[in-house]
Order: structure tokens, then sequence, then C-alpha cells
């Protein structure tokens, strides 16, 4: 065996580890933005209010038309009767 293979062992085990570390920070990195990415999306869905979200506007009850409708006759019994 050589002198040198374990300086050239020693140099490339010192590469791989700089390498590794690189990459890790890397994916670090990545794993941030990706969950910025998916609090960014969450908050524009929230915002975002789609047809089917908008609350309904129930249609007009029984009640309502018998108030109308009362007010109505009442409106043209005082009209007939205040005119005659």
């Amino acid at each position: 065996m050589y002198k040198d293979d374990d300086t050239a062992h020693a140099q490339r085990a010192n590469a791989l580890i700089d390498e590794i570390a690189e990459l890790e920070r890397q994916k670090v990195a990545a794993a941030q933005t990706e969950a910025r990415l998916e609090a960014a999306k969450r908050q524009l869905a929230a915002l975002q209010v789609t047809p089917g979200d908008a609350p309904r506007e129930s249609p007009p009850g029984v009640l309502l038309h018998l108030f109308v409708f009362s007010a109505t006759a009442t409106a043209a019994y005082l009209g007939y009767t205040l005119l005659a």
C-alpha cells in the first residue's frame, strides 16, 4: 500500500463530507421554501370566496308574505275609506 493512498482517502472523505453538508443545507432550504409555499397557498385559499362558499339567501317565508299582503290590504282599505 502506498503512503499517498491514505492522504487521497482522507481528501476524498473530506470532499464527500463537504458535499453532504452542502446538500443537507440545500435540503433544509428547500423544505423551508416548501413550507412557506404551503402557508401562502392556505392563506390565499382562505381569502378567496368561491360561489359555493357564499352564504345563500333563503327565499321569503310565509310570514313575510302574510305581512306584505296584510299591509297592502290595510293600505287599500284606508285609501278606499278616505276617498269614498
